[in-house]
């Protein structure tokens, strides 16, 4: 009989070790080393960084706004607050050609003025009377909001909300705490009850000689973060985006999104002279703000 062999690697030499890798190299069983250069380290980030949901927004490059209301029928562009609701009937209102338009366009947001500083709601609002309820529209029975609301959404078309803070309407602005939960009720209202809201706008504009009225602002952006948590926010000064400074459809050359919020207010005088800064006077005026220049 012939004997079996249990010798194993164990019991060769060096040199077979040594000639059986070379083997094992040449025939393509082990490959040799390769160097692998380190990756370089990105550069630190320009400060601030964005958040997932502003860069969304810049992402978008495409927005429909939407100012339709009671000027639409009293041919104004700034009302007065004085307007009958009977005045408002859009007999041959359809939301889906607006919604047509917007996808056409490259739309993805669609943005609807629920209230202007005329103070007219354009939902039945459970707070005032100054509303859709009051107009011949529908017997008193429509919603300009669900209507915009459930044809963007056919149309794959996400929606955005105006509520203007300034309303020449009701009697409660001027009286501080009166006005804030009548506004912030109003604003609980839009938040819960159209769907997801991908946008909330509150401008800060007012006329010089408008009643003098303190926003609690910070109550209603935590209003929107609570209800409608992945919703940008806009106002003058932020938090998220802002006005671009002036209602002429352009921007200086580079209007960058960051912005020193320590030292604007939304609705103060003269912001607009700081949201027109090119990059250029941005930079020179920061430099010699920090240098106490000015």
């Amino acid at each position: 009989m012939h004997s079996t062999s249990n010798e194993g690697i164990g019991d060769m030499g060096g040199a077979s070790l040594l000639r059986l890798a070379a083997a094992m190299v040449l025939t393509g069983l082990v490959s040799p080393p390769v160097a692998v250069a380190a990756r370089a380290t990105p550069p630190l980030p320009v400060l601030p960084i964005p958040t997932a949901a502003q860069l969304a927004w810049q992402r978008r490059e495409v927005i429909m706004f939407f100012h339709f209301g009671m000027n639409t029928f009293t041919d104004s562009e700034l009302g007065t607050g004085e307007e009958d609701p009977a005045l408002f009937g859009p007999a041959a209102l359809n939301a889906s050609q607006w919604m047509d338009a917007a996808a056409a366009a490259g739309a993805s947001l669609a943005i609807l003025v629920a209230k202007h500083h005329d103070g007219f709601c354009l939902w039945p609002s459970a707070y005032t009377a100054h509303s859709v309820r009051a107009s011949p529209w529908h017997s008193g029975a429509g919603d300009v909001v669900r209507k915009f609301a459930a044809a963007a959404r056919a149309r794959g078309v996400d929606t955005g909300l105006y509520l203007s803070p300034w309303d020449l309407h009701d009697q409660r602005y001027g009286r501080e705490v009166a006005y804030n939960e009548y506004y912030l009720a109003q604003l609980h209202e839009l938040l819960t009850g159209y769907g997801s809201l991908s946008e909330i706008w509150f401008d800060g504009h007012k006329e010089e000689n408008a009643t003098n009225m303190t926003y609690h602002f910070q109550e209603w952006f935590q209003t929107v973060r609570q209800l409608q948590s992945s919703s940008i926010i806009f106002s003058d000064a932020g938090p998220d985006v802002r006005w671009v400074g002036n209602e002429d459809g352009f921007v200086g050359t580079t209007c960058w999104s960051t912005v020193n919020r320590s030292m604007i207010t939304i609705g103060a005088t003269g912001i607009e002279k700081y949201d027109t800064f090119s990059f250029h006077e941005y930079a020179k005026f920061t430099y010699h703000f920090i240098n106490r220049k000015i």
